[in-house]
């Protein structure tokens, strides 16, 4: 008897990628191991990338919300939470740095744990020399470095990357309340998740940079917001 497909929600968010929205799409169309139903949610794109999008609407096993404003990421999870309709959702940021191949590695470790939340970590295998010797020619490391160490200082924990790729219990996660919309929220959310009550694990996941950095929407100096959440999270919120 064969094994059942596994099944899998994934949330493409995407904000002016048209570079490489539709290398995204194609890239989670491409997961024949799972049944799986694809979300896409724009936030408002000015660039060409929502006359992509629009392409899928009436596909099969396709979710699409093509918004005219940006509402932010943290809304676009939320939303892809409460309209997923498997049981875990990864997150497959439409900038494909993140090696999609990993949601198969991810779902298995979380079915069979039964984890709230897999981060996909992209210094896991790394040896301690190599995570120092990065930093001279990817410094952006160093947000990574500074962000992990504070949830491990924080709440007892031993990840290595907690800014890398995403999968969540729907079920779960979507239980958590959270205000904040925009890039603020994913700390927000993290800062729960590392309550003892949730289980959540890393695994180690490919990862390659865009070629132009000065189109990451999230810049060096967004970890000055992201500290102050995390800080906020675990002492001034019950």
């Amino acid at each position: 008897m064969s094994k059942k497909q596994k099944s899998l929600s994934i949330l493409i968010p995407c904000f002016n990628e048209i570079e490489t929205i539709q290398k995204s799409i194609k890239q989670a169309e491409s997961l024949k191991k799972l049944k799986k139903e694809i979300i896409i949610i724009d936030n408002g794109s000015k660039d060409g990338s929502q006359k992509i999008i629009s392409k899928y609407k009436n596909k099969k096993n396709f979710k699409i919300i093509l918004r005219s404003t940006n509402q932010g990421y943290g809304r676009s999870v939320k939303q892809a939470l409460k309209i997923a309709k498997n049981n875990y959702l990864y997150i497959h940021f439409s900038d494909c740095e993140y090696d999609i191949n990993t949601s198969f590695k991810m779902l298995e470790v979380a079915e069979k744990n039964n984890l709230d939340a897999v981060f996909g970590s992209r210094i896991k295998s790394f040896s301690f020399m190599k995570k120092i010797l990065i930093l001279k020619t990817k410094p952006a490391y160093l947000g990574t470095y500074i962000i992990t160490f504070l949830y491990n200082a924080l709440y007892n924990k031993s990840f290595t990357d907690v800014i890398g790729s995403k999968m969540y219990k729907v079920r779960s996660v979507k239980k958590i309340k959270i205000r904040l919309n925009h890039f603020r929220f994913d700390f927000a959310l993290k800062s729960n998740l590392m309550l003892s009550k949730f289980r959540v694990m890393e695994v180690f996941t490919k990862y390659t940079p865009r070629e132009d950095s000065s189109k990451k929407t999230v810049k060096f100096y967004h970890i000055i917001p992201a500290v102050y959440e995390i800080i906020k999270n675990k002492f001034l919120i019950k």
